[in-house]
């Protein structure tokens, strides 16, 4: 009889558990102007109904989370690793198959768009974030879509469209190493016509001591020629858009 009274209450015990587990998942209905659109496919549509492996985030998230470059933002989008092994040579990961040679000569292994423009090569792909709508990240070969260099996956930058309006943003920030961010966009226009001005500049002062560029290290610096330390950045980006 205790044995018996025992399983009972030890059932009773795991469907209470279980309702309330699956209450707890149970996510309020959101409003429909949250959804992402994505294009992981060539057509607008939303990211619950692609039925391939993207991951969507949008500027106002990149913007919360305080982001502003490739290799921080692949810090929230799983599967992807962006090796900042310099400005013009980055190396793009997709579920740990990397895609990091900078020869001409040979295609990229992850296609990289920027506004539906191909620029994969990596002398050419590490791009600046600023003012953008969303990044899409598609993993896995996805050839068919976007061509035989998307062995591995694909990356598109999506910049913010001109819409009806005015609206004007500025952001300013400051640290260490004298580093200076500045970024803003201005929109303005009807139904009929819109443009769209932003831009954005990075400064920082090198943080590497560049012995070749000391004065004071006259067997290594021969033409006693002041140059800045390694490792700084002095970066400007202006975009405009009309539509």
């Amino acid at each position: 009889m205790t044995s018996c009274l025992r399983s009972t209450i030890a059932l009773l015990a795991l469907g209470c558990s279980t309702t309330a587990f699956a209450q707890a998942n149970v996510q309020p209905a959101g409003d429909e102007t949250d959804e992402i659109v994505v294009t992981a496919q060539k057509v607008e549509q939303r990211i619950e109904d692609v039925p391939v492996t993207v991951t969507a985030v949008t500027g106002q998230r990149m913007a919360d989370l305080g982001v502003s470059t490739l290799a921080d933002v692949a810090q929230y989008i799983p599967g992807l690793v962006v090796q900042e092994q310099s400005a013009n040579n980055p190396g793009f990961v997709i579920r740990g198959i990397t895609s990091d040679s900078g020869s001409a000569q040979q295609g990229a292994r992850v296609t990289f768009y920027y506004n539906g423009v191909d620029i994969s090569r990596s002398r050419g792909a590490y791009q600046d974030l600023f003012d953008l709508e969303r990044i899409e990240v598609v993993k896995g070969p996805q050839a068919t879509l976007f061509g035989t260099a998307a062995a591995v996956g694909a990356v598109s930058i999506l910049s913010a469209k001109p819409q009806p309006g005015f609206a004007a943003d500025v952001a300013v920030s400051y640290g260490n190493f004298n580093r200076t961010q500045v970024s803003g966009m201005m929109n303005a226009g009807n139904d009929t016509l819109a443009a769209r001005l932003a831009f954005a500049y990075k400064y920082r002062d090198g943080y590497v001591r560049n012995i070749a560029g000391d004065a004071d290290v006259p067997n290594q610096n021969q033409g006693r020629v002041d140059q800045d330390d390694l490792n700084g950045q002095d970066q400007r980006g202006v975009r405009g858009s009309l539509r």
